[in-house]
């Protein structure tokens, strides 16, 4: 069958065509928001929708038009385009998502096996309709040669227009999209496809920039009261375990009504933190972040690359470092050690078809590391977690037990309670797996002193003003992708080797902390010394004797 011809158009014509496909049909989450915000109630409402269509349409094409720029190529971008446009207005309109330059990030990040996961037919048969046809389209589009004199006036005729527009919108409608825009920010991030390719060009730039110079800190560390190896009567074992995508607000240890944490609550001796903020809402900023010594208001994902962070510290002093890994990698952490990864050969009961492994698999290896235990030791565990929208991918069949459970990754199948079901059965898989442990640390007692941490890197969205899973801007995020939950214990050994008292511990557990605590407070968990320790953000100094 032959398809229908099309006729030939100027390629300014092209670009603004494709402009107003995407700010009409691909930016429908972004109308529906601006609606909720500014409902059309008068008529100088409807005067500033207008305005506001204006400029989007505006910026959306003045960030298409460099691409016509090299003519050969202006069709197939601009194709790619608006593939990848119907793509962002999936995510946008059925997770909520806002697309920045780390949300880029957390996608080029991703490996193959966690992205099958947010295939759904729904999501490829409406990147087919919006975005594939209308590619094919302009493909097919040919296009008017009207020489250099003919582009230039054509483009001198759209910038004529766009700053026209920018004066009458300015004149009319200043305030209210100044505040529009300053007091509602994410509708900077959900306007496609000036979301992605400024987050794409923002992204690039800083991988293309010179290699910067690798910052050695904590040069000076040392464990001053930790015994020469083999000369304590028992070595200390410190395990650090990172949750993924677990939210404080349904941990049952804080208060959720639902039993997420059976087996951690009966533990003697288990301190929860209830108030802890993450450093950012995705693995890719928070992880760098809790091992790094700035903090997160001066974090940077790049810089961090060429900064040392805790373990390379923590091996200068001479520490045996292990790191167990189940999620897409360490982020660049553990580039001074070997991180292993479940083999899929070895358990192949928990690791089923292209799916991601379930952390228990993570643990069993944990587990067999702890026959040989003759010299201090610090040890990750990078967990899987409650990664989404697969969350009923991430635990066996026998902890399905809040009913019904969604087990689709297109949440638009599922009802919020079916998803929420689904979301708290991960946490309490997460529960047995960190109760095991504690449990086969405590066994451990007579011979090694052993100490755990547990928390999350990020929370996690549920539906919540229609908004799923996480990586919202940290500014405009909900604190269900802020708090986190953090826990700790210590066997009664490490306890005493540490002067640790409990009682302190719990109350200094009430008090708000943050993943910028973990780097000193692991350090001084770990014996370590050093200058760019800060003991007054080290959350178990006050409660240790002698303090340090």
């Amino acid at each position: 069958m032959n398809l229908p011809r099309v006729r030939p158009v100027n390629l300014t014509v092209l670009t603004a065509i494709v402009s107003l496909w995407c700010l009409l049909v691909l930016n429908l989450p972004l109308w529906s928001h601006l609606l909720d915000l500014r409902p059309l109630s008068a008529p100088r409402d409807y005067a500033f929708l207008v305005s506001f269509a204006a400029l989007s349409g505006l910026a959306i094409n003045l960030f298409l038009m460099p691409m016509s720029v090299i003519r050969p190529l202006a069709r197939p971008l601009l194709a790619s385009v608006l593939v990848l446009a119907a793509a962002a207005d999936y995510f946008i309109g059925v997770y909520g998502a806002v697309i920045d330059k780390v949300m880029i990030r957390n996608v080029l990040e991703t490996n193959a096996t966690e992205s099958t996961e947010l295939l759904s037919g729904r999501m490829l048969l409406q990147i087919l309709l919006l975005g594939v046809l209308p590619a094919v389209v302009v493909l097919r589009t040919p296009l008017i040669r009207s020489g250099w004199r003919g582009e230039i006036r054509d483009r001198a005729i759209a910038a004529g227009v766009t700053l026209a527009t920018l004066g009458l919108s300015a004149a009319l409608f200043y305030q209210d999209h100044a505040s529009l825009l300053r007091n509602h920010r994410e509708l900077r991030h959900m306007l496609v496809p000036v979301n992605f390719i400024a987050g794409l060009g923002s992204h690039l730039r800083q991988t293309l920039e010179p290699a910067r110079p690798h910052v050695r800190i904590g040069e000076d560390a040392q464990r001053p009261g930790a015994p020469e190896a083999g000369a304590a009567p028992k070595p200390m074992l410190v395990v650090f375990v990172i949750g993924e995508t677990a939210r404080a607000a349904n941990f049952s240890l804080g208060g959720y009504p639902r039993p997420t944490n059976p087996r951690l609550s009966r533990i003697t001796g288990l301190i929860y933190f209830g108030d802890v903020s993450s450093c950012g809402t995705s693995t890719a900023i928070s992880v760098p972040c809790m091992f790094s010594d700035v903090g997160r208001a001066r974090f940077d994902a790049d810089e961090a690359k060429h900064r040392d962070n805790l373990i390379d510290i923590a091996l200068r002093t001479g520490l045996e470092i292990h790191w167990f890994g189940n999620n897409t990698d360490c982020k660049g952490v553990c580039r001074s050690v070997p991180e292993r990864r479940v083999d899929r050969a070895r358990h192949a009961g928990a690791c089923l078809g292209e799916h991601p492994c379930l952390d228990g698999a993570l643990f069993e290896d944990f587990f067999g590391s702890l026959t040989v235990l003759d010299r201090d030791r610090f040890t990750v565990i990078h967990t899987l977690g409650s990664h989404g929208p697969g969350y009923h991918l991430r635990y066996p069949a026998g902890f399905e037990r809040f009913t019904p459970a969604c087990r689709e990754v297109d949440f638009a199948r599922c009802s919020i309670t079916e998803i929420v079901n689904a979301y708290d059965n991960t946490l309490l898989y997460a529960d047995h797996l960190l109760a095991m442990t504690i449990e086969r640390l405590e066994a451990l007692d007579g011979r090694v002193d052993t100490a755990l941490v547990y928390v999350s890197d990020h929370g996690e969205s549920l539906g919540e003003d229609g908004i799923f899973l996480h990586a919202l801007p940290y500014a405009i995020a909900p604190e269900t992708q802020t708090r986190v939950p953090m826990l700790f214990w210590a066997s009664d050994g490490f306890r005493a080797r540490l002067g640790l008292d409990l009682g302190c511990l719990r109350r200094v557990a009430q008090r708000p902390s943050t993943h910028d605590d973990l780097f000193h407070s692991l350090l001084g968990l770990l014996q370590i010394e050093t200058t760019v320790r800060r003991p007054e953000r080290d959350l178990f100094r006050a409660c240790r004797s002698p303090r340090s």
